[in-house]
């Protein structure tokens, strides 16, 4: 058996100018923001004569820091009526593609507009959304498409910073002073970011499960293993100080690893 430490804590129509040039022309057309008829419509659908809003936040994978992200696009803008009180529908997919979600028609903000999600999304997920232009039942062009990830069922990560003994220090901070059973959700943070990191050669992270010893609620308390059988390595997580009346383990009882994904 492989033992090592982890040191502590880690728009529009035509401008409509069909002016008169004779007494029986007829009068100006009114504006719209879109042509009639099918060949109106752009390649994705869209009827609305305006430019698409740009994403701006959450972009490239970004991991939430709840269920219900604020999404932020820069607005559009109508291209032959200008000052179209415009306002903007937000959809979010999940990672399988389909839509779970689509706002109602946000009004403009000053140069940006901001929608919160309504509800939670489901966690641990990464999500794609996008956004458009609306003004009066039609629809301007649809924004490119950005991505984010949902909170992790461990909460806010520490993997970002992808040393092990920095995501111990970041989850350690996160709780502070721990009892027997906040250390087991420590633990469990640990394992998970370690495992975002993707640095195990073994099979993945958990939580060393025992019958013996220093049992902490069918843990040993203060043990994350990597991967399984006779290769199994295991570490100390040395939170003696922050937990009250800590034991050290002493001769654990190796049982399987529980992998945390």
């Amino acid at each position: 058996m492989k033992y090592q430490k982890l040191f502590a804590f880690a728009a529009a129509a035509s401008t409509a100018t069909a002016l008169a040039c004779s007494q029986g022309s007829p009068s100006p057309l009114a504006p719209s923001g879109a042509l009639p008829g099918s060949i109106a419509a752009g390649p994705d659908g869209a009827t609305l004569k305006a430019t698409a809003p740009a994403v701006v936040a959450p972009i490239g994978g970004t991991e939430s820091t709840d269920l219900s992200p604020e999404l932020v696009v820069t607005n559009a803008t109508s291209i032959y009526v200008p000052n179209l009180p415009l306002s903007y529908v937000f959809e979010v997919m999940n990672q399988a593609g389909t839509l779970v979600y689509r706002s109602t028609p946000i009004p403009a903000g000053a140069g940006r507009t901001t929608h919160e999600v309504l509800g939670d999304l489901s966690n641990d997920q990464t999500h794609t959304w996008r956004a458009y232009a609306i003004y009066q039942g039609q629809r301007g062009p649809m924004s490119t498409v950005a991505s984010f990830k949902t909170l992790s069922r461990f909460g806010v990560s520490c993997a970002h910073l992808r040393d092990p003994l920095a995501i111990v220090i970041c989850r350690a901070n996160q709780h502070g002073e721990m009892d027997h059973e906040e250390a087991i959700d420590f633990l469990r943070e640990v394992a998970y970011d370690l495992n975002q990191t993707g640095i195990s050669d073994h099979g993945g992270f958990g939580l060393l499960l025992k019958n013996t010893g220093n049992n902490c609620l069918g843990y040993s308390c203060d043990i994350i293993c990597e991967g399984n059988g006779p290769d199994q390595n295991q570490y100390d997580v040395l939170i003696d100080d922050r937990v009250p009346n800590w034991a050290e383990v002493q001769n654990p009882t190796v049982r399987p690893c529980e992998i945390i994904r």
